[in-house]
């Protein structure tokens, strides 16, 4: 009867275990990343009746080769290519490939795939599900994801001055204080990832929302909480976000002084056939309030949306129906008759557009779908 000593039953037990690859291993035999870890199945997706294993890292799943084949053309090419060759890994008899992101990353982008419940954008976790699926849909070139994703972030990224003011009315509570970081991500974030997944028509709403909050929001970049990372804007695009919030606040000052310095009442004024002449002017007097309300800024220091010209535009025509109550008049002596006040609203309506089609030339863009 031989005897093995304790060290020599460490030895081979450590031998057997940890420094020799087991060739029972297969798919793992010539795999340095694996050679101390054997890759297991993740917990959270793995179909028993699977054709195709993707391996990430010291995970993998098992998912199906038809599925990612209609929605990857990319993932299709590297699946095909290693069942062609025969000379791929192998894991549970199926083939098996390799792919370089993260397990909980690709755990994400696959859920997208088998359509596993609709992601809504209603706080950065989200967000951080919505900028996964995006980037693996432009790296696996899954354009049908990337197509059902994307509404997500254009809700509140817009390309029109419609889906804008609905956003902006959805920031806004019951109290009228505007809080659009509460439920969207933060425009820096926006501009990265547009930059990533080319996605320009997201970048002329993330730049002027960023040009309004000048130069607080800018000073230190963004910290991301969870992570602890600062996101900064190139310098570039730090200068593109100076000059465009110039452009704009030229037009507003434009504005100014092109449609309501000196403004003259409508041919149908309502008070322009009044003897007394403190009726006569009411509705130029109302004007007059307008314009100097809008120098002193009193919008942005009450509601606390200065350097915002759209608002501002919009604004001044909101001071003059402001606390009407439905079906009465407006008695207030600082306010136009209702025929100025519906040629000033088509002016105004005019202007906002103008303002937001010209948003990507302001802030140097090119984006082709811009409204």
């Amino acid at each position: 009867m031989s005897l093995i000593s304790p060290t020599d039953s460490q030895e081979t037990h450590f031998s057997s275990n940890a420094h020799t690859p087991n060739p029972n291993l297969g798919a793992f035999a010539h795999d340095k990343s694996t050679e101390f870890e054997i890759p297991s199945r993740h917990p959270d997706l793995y179909f028993v009746d699977g054709s195709i294993v993707l391996l990430c890292g010291h995970q993998y799943f098992l998912v199906h080769h038809s599925l990612l084949s209609f929605y990857s053309p990319v993932l299709k090419q590297m699946v095909d290519t290693s069942i062609k060759d025969g000379t791929g890994q192998v894991m549970e008899g199926r083939p098996t490939v390799r792919v370089q992101q993260a397990p909980d990353d690709m755990l994400i982008f696959l859920k997208a795939i088998y359509g596993y419940g609709l992601i809504k954008l209603k706080d950065m976790t989200s967000f951080s599900a919505i900028s996964v699926i995006l980037k693996l849909a432009s790296t696996y070139e899954a354009v049908t994801i990337r197509n059902k994703i994307m509404p997500l972030l254009q809700d509140s990224w817009p390309s029109t001055l419609a889906q804008w003011e609905l956003r902006e009315k959805n920031a806004t509570d019951v109290d009228g204080v505007y809080a659009p970081r509460s439920s969207m991500a933060h425009p820096i974030l926006i501009i990265e990832l547009a930059r990533q997944i080319d996605a320009p028509e997201l970048l002329p709403s993330a730049f002027y929302d960023l040009s309004r909050f000048l130069p607080s929001q800018l000073s230190a970049g963004y910290t991301d909480h969870d992570t602890g990372s600062v996101h900064y804007l190139s310098h570039d695009d730090l200068f593109r976000v100076f000059r465009g919030k110039e452009q704009a606040a030229r037009y507003f000052s434009t504005f100014i002084v092109k449609e309501l310095e000196g403004r003259t009442p409508s041919e149908f004024c309502h008070n322009r056939n009044e003897l007394p002449p403190a009726r006569k002017r009411r509705c130029q007097v109302a004007y007059e309030a307008v314009t100097y309300a809008l120098i002193r800024d009193v919008n942005g220091l009450v509601m606390n949306r200065n350097s915002d010209p759209l608002y501002a535009i919009s604004d001044s025509l909101l001071m003059q129906t402001r606390d009407d109550m439905p079906g009465t008049d407006n008695h207030s002596t600082v306010r136009a008759c209702e025929a100025c006040r519906l040629e000033y609203a088509a002016v105004v309506e005019a202007i906002r557009e103008e303002f937001w089609r010209r948003l990507p030339e302001w802030f140097e863009l090119e984006v082709p779908s811009w409204n």
